[in-house]
C-alpha cells in the first residue's frame, strides 16, 4: 500500500460534497442578538420570529426551521432547546430515500488506465441500463467495448443494483476464465443501480481472491464519457422504442438485437462490423 497525496486530496474533495450547506446565520451578529432576545426575554417561538425577520432589514433571512437548526447546532449563543416555549419535530426530508454506498475518489474515471482512455487495448467496457415503460418491469443491462464496440445485452428483472451484480455474475459464468482478460475495466454512470462497486468487482466464485474487473465511474452529467455505450443504446432503441415494456420481450429477440449490432457495418471501421 502506497500513500498518494493526489488520491487523498481527491477523496477529501469527493466527501466534502456530501457535507451539505453551512448554517445560514453565518456572521450576522445583529440577527443572532435579535433571535436570542426574542426567545429568552420576549418568549417568542421561532415561527413568530421568522415572520418578524421578514419585516426587518437583516442581512440574512431565515425560516423557523432554520432558526431551530441553528439553535440545535449551538450556532446561536446562550440558547438551548429548553429555552424555546415549545419544541417542534419536523419530518425529515427524503426519509425513505435510498442511501447508496459511497464510492471512493479513486474509482473516478480520472484514475482509469490510459489504455482504456486511448482505446489502444481490448477489454475496457462502458455499461448502462436500457429502461422499459415508466421505469417499471424488466430492463436491459448493456455493455459496450470501447475499442471494437462489441455489444453484450442481458435482460434483468428491474433496475436494482443487485440485478446488475447478478447480470455480471451471469456473464462471468458464461465466459469463465476468459472473462478476466475480456473485462479489464467497466465504466458506469453514477446511478444507484451501479453503486455496488465492491460486488461488481468481486467474483461470484468465492475461491477467487483477486477482483474479476475494475469498476470506474464517469463524472456526473457527463454522458459523453460513456459515448460508445450511449450510441449502442440508441441502436437498441431502433428495436425497442422508449415506453415499450421490456418484460414480455423474449430472450431470443434480445439476442437477435445483440447479433445485429455486432454485425452492423461501421464507418469508423471502414464499414466493417465489430465481428469482422
Amino acid at each position: 500500500w502506497v500513500y498518494s497525496a493526489e488520491v487523498a486530496q481527491k477523496r477529501y474533495e469527493y466527501y466534502l460534497k456530501a457535507k451539505g450547506p453551512k448554517l445560514k446565520i453565518g456572521n450576522d451578529y445583529e440577527l443572532k442578538e435579535y433571535v436570542e432576545k426574542s426567545i429568552k426575554e420576549d418568549r417568542k417561538s421561532p415561527e413568530v420570529i421568522a415572520k418578524e425577520i421578514k419585516k426587518k432589514n437583516f442581512k440574512t433571512q431565515m425560516c423557523a426551521r432554520t432558526i431551530r437548526n441553528n439553535i440545535y447546532a449551538g450556532d446561536i449563543y446562550d440558547i438551548k432547546s429548553k429555552d424555546m416555549i415549545y419544541k417542534k419535530e419536523y419530518k425529515e426530508k427524503n426519509k425513505n430515500k435510498k442511501i447508496f454506498e459511497k464510492v471512493p475518489a479513486e474509482k473516478s474515471i480520472d484514475y482509469r488506465p490510459k489504455e482504456a482512455n486511448t482505446r489502444e487495448e481490448y477489454g475496457h467496457w462502458e455499461g448502462d441500463l436500457v429502461i422499459g415503460s415508466k421505469n417499471k418491469g424488466a430492463a436491459l443491462f448493456t455493455l459496450t467495448e470501447r475499442k471494437t464496440r462489441e455489444e453484450i445485452i442481458v435482460k434483468i428483472p428491474g433496475k436494482k443494483a443487485e440485478y446488475v451484480v447478478e447480470a455480471l455474475d451471469f456473464i462471468e459464468r458464461k465466459y469463465k476464465k476468459e472473462f478476466y482478460n475480456k473485462f479489464k475495466t467497466i465504466t458506469f454512470d453514477n446511478g444507484g443501480e451501479f453503486r455496488k462497486w465492491k460486488q461488481l468487482e468481486k467474483s461470484y466464485d468465492k475461491r477467487r481472491k483477486k477482483t474479476r474487473t475494475e469498476v470506474y465511474y464517469a463524472h456526473p452529467y457527463r454522458s459523453g464519457e460513456r459515448g460508445s455505450n450511449e450510441n449502442a443504446n440508441r441502436l437498441i432503441r431502433r428495436f425497442i422504442p422508449k415506453g415499450i415494456d421490456i418484460t414480455p420481450i423474449a430472450e431470443e429477440y434480445i439476442q437477435k438485437i445483440e447479433n445485429w449490432i455486432n454485425n452492423y457495418p461501421r464507418a469508423m471501421f471502414n464499414y466493417k462490423s465489430t465481428n469482422e
